[in-house]
């Protein structure tokens, strides 16, 4: 058991940044979800399915919009790894 970044808790974060970004937080929204994604980028590597997820959400909590892209960006990197680009 590793508690606090046990990767079952990075699913409860990403609903809970959501959750916070949906109250109008989004400082607290990337704060929780930049937990999520080095819980994530740990257990699955920097390249999992589940990165690119949180990306697409942190990215979307960004106010600089080329944080906002480059995160995006990456994510569908990923995504396209992982999935093909068909």
């Amino acid at each position: 058991a590793r508690g606090r970044d046990h990767p079952d808790v990075a699913i409860t974060l990403m609903n809970l940044g959501n959750a916070y970004g949906q109250l109008g937080d989004q400082t607290k929204k990337r704060d929780v979800l930049e937990r999520a994604l080095t819980i994530y980028e740990r257990e699955h590597g920097s390249d999992s399915p589940q990165v690119a997820l949180t990306l697409m959400n942190l990215g979307n909590a960004q106010g600089d919009h080329s944080k906002r892209r480059d995160m995006l960006e990456r994510a569908l990197v990923i995504q396209e790894r992982a999935y093909g680009r068909d």
